[in-house]
């Protein structure tokens, strides 16, 4: 349900796990041992990790980029960059580390890349080769469409602060 957001969130360098076909118990339990932030749309789900004291953000699961900003402002990030070096692989959630243009396997990667770029990274885990192509270009649209929304929901949040302040009064 949440894979594109997972995704995304790997891309821009945070840790997130995203297991498809898992009972909800076990996700609990996943979340609450390795103190992860559970995402869900499943309002159940939701409420029995707050019960059970584990972190969760409850999504609508509508707009990708609407989530998004839902977890990363519930999270406290107001602003996120696109660094390659702190990227983790979209599909298994592992490290890149760079690769020298030397120790590419040149079979691993497509003939008009290889022509062109000379900067290339590889998932630890699953080997997985990522490269500036225009990919990057798209991705860096997207942080720059987020940081706009997400500077807007620090601002509402901010209003919102200051007006509850003043209904005290």
């Amino acid at each position: 349900m949440l894979g594109t957001v997972a995704r995304k969130l790997r891309i821009f360098g945070f840790d997130t796990l995203y297991i498809k076909d898992i009972c909800d118990n076990e996700l609990l339990e996943i979340g609450i041992e390795q103190r992860r932030i559970i995402l869900t749309c499943d309002k159940s789900l939701f409420k029995q990790a707050i019960k059970k004291g584990a972190s969760g953000v409850l999504l609508k699961g509508v707009d990708e980029n609407e989530d998004l900003v839902h977890v990363l402002s519930a999270s406290g990030v107001y602003s996120i960059n696109f660094d390659i070096c702190r990227s983790r692989c979209s599909v298994c959630n592992g490290s890149l580390v760079k690769k020298k243009f030397s120790d590419v396997k040149k079979n691993t990667i497509p003939a008009g890349v290889i022509l062109y770029q000379k900067e290339f990274f590889e998932c630890v885990n699953c080997y997985n080769m990522y490269w500036d192509g225009n990919h990057f270009s798209r991705i860096r649209s997207l942080i720059n469409n987020l940081n706009i929304r997400l500077r807007n929901s620090k601002e509402r949040k901010s209003i919102e602060t200051v007006d509850s302040v003043d209904c005290i009064h």
